[in-house]
């Protein structure tokens, strides 16, 4: 074995992998101390199609130091079953990636490649010396596909605790586990679900995803802790955010009585419990919140909303409430909000909050909107005009509601992407507007090839923007869609900058589950994380989906 680095053996379906320290450098006594490593799969007798070992010949496994300063990776015959790597730092946080490559011949050039079939890769994890061994887990899916979550300690597919969720809120903690809290069931029948007063059985229960070995938990105060189990109120398609205590806050929402609620709770990870905080000054659900202020206790942005805050802003603190309070140039729920600062984009021109789209108005009024609201963080004020949404001039301007949002900050590129165009929520669209943020202008339209509504889009790693699901018409009726569309970025021959969409219809990798008005965000170990939504054979005949899955990119 070669001085400062350690065998590694891998297993058939699930391995565990000894990343070990120099011997000597790892604690007391010059004991050997690492990171374990456990590879896992979906057990090919249920998902036979999702083995992530099947053409396996060799095995590529690597370890990130996330200051981007540190990398070493080997390949090793699958056969031999081992691997050899670099010792681990101590005090670094360190994720572990393996890739599964099929080996053969390029019919044209003769030479022998390397194929990749399928990766994982597991949440960061940090190591002090002298700390007990951690476990990195990596759930290996082939890539890319949509695979179920899978629970490594129960040894099946990850059921959620909490049932059917559709319209609760989903937040990335500190810890890389996902909170989920709130949502709705059906138990009626109604034309419109996206109608908010068709929303039922709201819930005031959370539970936690862990996607490093694929767990759910209830949040439950069982350490008997100050705090609550359960949130003040009863909500669905509340907002939340991160504050800079790593706390989460939870606006809003609709409540019993499909009420727009003005009540805040923070959940505190560490004592597993929400406690209530400063109400906001307006009712709001279908709303938006975004952390414009990271400093200090943080501020937050709420935008619109159906309630009393429909036309609205506020600027809310944890500490005191709302401070501060503004004027929409249009009424907007369903709308989007995106930040650019310059954390998020150095290039920025300015530190602004997009607000785009939407719908809203007094009741028996409910319009579409057809543009863009400007929040300057520097002088914490909207811009006095709107944009028009998609158009420079205002010319061919569209109207936008229930559509996604996705920003790719290497470019300064926003995509708003399909939704619909009409309050009734019948008609979906295919138009993906380009904005470029740092021009602050509409760099052009780009044509979705399925127009469809209340779909997700999430920015990928290289440039990439993955829009899933959404309702869309067959045969004259609103369905709810399993196919997804993938934008991205490439070079042509001339050098060209080309930016497309694909893949055809007939692409092979749809997701697991048709879903519409679900959430998706993009988790730790790098997999994009799709919860709730509802499926059902039309958008009036519904049903919540509880199953949850998982998209795992190509990173080849």
């Amino acid at each position: 074995m070669t001085k400062g680095k350690r065998i590694i053996p891998i297993l058939w379906a699930v391995a565990t992998l000894a990343l070990a320290t120099v011997p000597g450098c790892g604690g007391d006594g010059g004991s050997e101390q690492g990171l374990l490593v456990s590879v896992f799969g979906p057990p090919a007798a249920i998902f036979p199609d999702l083995n992530p070992f099947a053409n396996c010949d060799l095995v590529k496994i690597c370890y990130d130091v996330d200051d981007g300063k540190t990398q070493d990776c080997t390949v090793v015959s699958y056969v031999d079953k081992e691997a050899v790597l670099e010792s681990l730092p101590f005090d670094k946080l360190v994720s572990v990636s393996v890739e599964c490559l099929k080996v053969d011949m390029d019919t044209v050039t003769g030479e022998q490649r390397q194929i990749p079939v399928s990766r994982g890769q597991s949440c960061s994890v940090k190591r002090g010396k002298g700390d007990a061994i951690k476990t990195g887990y990596v759930y290996m899916l082939p890539s890319p596909s949509f695979g179920p979550t899978f629970n490594l300690a129960q040894g099946d597919q990850a059921s959620k605790p909490g049932g059917e969720r559709w319209g609760s809120t989903i937040v990335e903690m500190f810890d890389g586990s996902v909170l989920i809290a709130g949502g709705a069931g059906i138990s009626g029948t109604c034309e419109d679900w996206a109608d908010p007063s068709c929303v039922e059985d709201m819930l005031d229960t959370a539970e936690i995803y862990n996607p490093a070995n694929g767990s759910f938990t209830a949040v439950s105060n069982a350490g008997g802790t100050a705090g609550s189990a359960f949130m003040s109120e009863k909500r669905a398609f509340a907002a939340a955010v991160v504050l800079p205590s790593e706390e989460i806050a939870i606006f809003g929402g609709l409540t019993d009585g499909n009420q727009a609620s003005g009540s805040v709770d923070i959940y505190d990870p560490i004592s597993n419990t929400f406690r209530a905080a400063p109400a906001m000054t307006n009712t709001r659900a279908y709303h938006t919140a975004t952390l414009i202020n990271r400093e200090g206790n943080g501020e937050v942005l709420l935008v619109g909303g159906y309630g009393t805050g429909f036309q609205n802003w506020e600027i809310w603190s944890p500490v005191t409430g709302t401070v501060q309070t503004g004027g929409l140039t249009s009424p907007r729920w369903n709308h989007t909000a995106t930040l650019v600062d310059k954390t998020v984009d150095p290039g920025a021109n300015r530190e602004v909050v997009l607000i785009a789209g939407g719908e809203g108005g007094p009741e028996g009024t409910v319009n579409v909107s057809g543009t863009m609201d400007v929040f300057d963080l520097q002088f914490r004020a909207m811009d006095p005009t709107a944009k028009f949404l998609c158009s420079n001039d205002g010319a061919n301007s569209k109207t936008k509601t229930m559509h996604g949002a996705a920003f790719v900050p290497l470019r300064h590129f926003l995509y708003i992407v399909g939704g619909f165009n009409d309050a009734g929520h019948l008609n979906p669209t295919s138009e993906i507007c380009v904005y470029h943020t740092s021009q602050e202008t509409w760099a052009g339209t780009l044509q979705l090839r399925k127009a469809r509504g209340a779909l997700s889009a999430t920015a990928l790693d290289g440039n990439v923007v993955l829009f899933a699901g959404g309702l869309t018409r067959s045969s004259g009726v609103l369905k709810p869609t399993s196919t997804v569309e993938i934008l991205f970025e490439y070079q042509n021959t001339a050098g060209e900058t080309v930016v497309d969409i694909g893949p055809a219809d007939d692409y092979p990798i749809p997701m697991l589950y048709p879903r519409w008005g679900h959430e998706a965000m993009v988790g730790c170990d790098g997999k994009v994380f799709f919860v709730g939504g509802l499926g059902g054979e039309s958008s009036s005949s519904a049903n919540v989906e509880a199953r949850t899955e998982l998209f795992n990119p190509d990173e080849s």
